[in-house]
């Protein structure tokens, strides 16, 4: 009995691998698939959705919500865009001014939250609003693409090794993935955002500033964003303020993944290498769903379930494991069990 339960125990941990095999495995039955070029499009397109969950996966283990990040990526993508066509400066410095912006309205989130002590969901909300209605202003509601050069456009999208499918927007996506894990792991930042987001009490009596890090959470996750948006602006030539309105929102591809990966809704528990495996199953799902059956309308219905499911999901277990043990999950168990290394508190 023991050894069961420490089996499916496993498997619900492991479950983001699990659903990309299960994807995969599916795909083996439709025409098409395995091709190099739709493995590359599929790789590529999950650039943004993945700069997102990851900023996602850091404000839910912090014991937040981030519901600006789509608009974050949007703002990141008309600014670099617009500081380069419009105002012609070099590629280098209009991508430092789009992270800028997106820096600039994280911290504005987080202080909403720390000082005006606004809840996130309330606080993100309305900067998402603030954001699209900012982007349309300085666009007038037309797009932006890049004129004359496609220089970096062509380098971004490049696969540096013709044999694999992986394009440098790819390369560059998976190198912020192995980033925030490393950094969530191994440092003091990691266990002090883990330690806030499962217990606030807990975290005040280890002498964490929480609302210095809550801000710089907020902060990070505006500049992840935004750099997304930048990056995948590029790769596109052009970028338009209804990113995000059109088609299935980056904010529910990022949320269900989320999820989907094993973050906890309540806080103190998340990996961003499962949302990242999680973005590459629901992006696999999708063009399944689009080359057997090309119905756009079976993509909504698809994440509809999968929000829906892994949310229900989450929800129960939380409830079964807190009625358990009676009390809230021990945090230093839960952070064990996720990355495998012993939670020390430190001031």
């Amino acid at each position: 009995m023991q050894k069961t339960s420490n089996a499916l125990d496993a498997l619900n941990r492991n479950r983001a691998y699990l659903i990309l095999a299960l994807v995969l495995i599916f795909a083996l039955f439709t025409p098409r698939f395995y091709t190099m070029f739709n493995v590359r499009s599929i790789l590529s397109g999950s650039a943004l959705y993945t700069f997102l969950g990851v900023s996602f996966t850091l404000c839910l283990i912090a014991g937040h919500m981030d519901l600006s990040v789509g608009y974050m990526a949007t703002t990141g993508a008309m600014v670099v865009l617009g500081m380069r066509t419009n105002s012609g400066l070099p590629w280098w410095l209009a991508i430092l001014i789009a992270v800028g912006v997106g820096a600039i309205a994280g911290t504005i989130n987080g202080l909403l939250v720390t000082k005006a002590k606004i809840h996130s969901f309330i606080a993100t909300l309305g900067m998402q609003f603030v954001l699209r209605g900012s982007m349309y202003m300085y666009c007038n509601g037309a797009e932006i693409s890049v004129r004359g050069e496609f220089t970096l456009t062509d380098a971004i999208n490049r696969a540096p090794l013709k044999f694999l499918p992986l394009s440098n927007l790819f390369i560059c996506t998976l190198a912020v993935v192995i980033i925030y894990l490393v950094v969530l792991r191994n440092t003091r930042f990691g266990r002090n955002v883990h330690i806030m987001g499962g217990n606030r009490e807990t975290a005040w009596l280890a002498g964490v500033k929480s609302d210095k890090l809550t801000t710089l959470v907020f902060t990070l996750s505006g500049i992840t964003c935004a750099l997304g948006g930048a990056l995948f602006a590029i790769s596109q030539g052009t970028a338009t303020p209804t990113l995000g309105e059109k088609g299935i929102p980056p904010l529910m591809v990022a949320l269900t993944a989320t999820i989907l990966g094993g973050t906890s809704m309540a806080g103190g528990k998340g990996n961003v290498l499962k949302t990242f495996a999680s973005i590459l199953a629901i992006m696999a799902m999708l063009s399944v769903l689009t080359t057997r059956y090309g119905k756009f309308e079976l993509q909504i219905l698809f994440m509809g379930l999968a929000l829906a499911v892994a949310v229900i999901y989450e929800t129960l277990r939380n409830y079964a494991r807190q009625k358990r043990v009676g009390i809230r999950p021990n945090l230093a168990d839960e952070y064990a069990r996720e990355t495998g290394k012993t939670l020390h508190i430190e001031k």
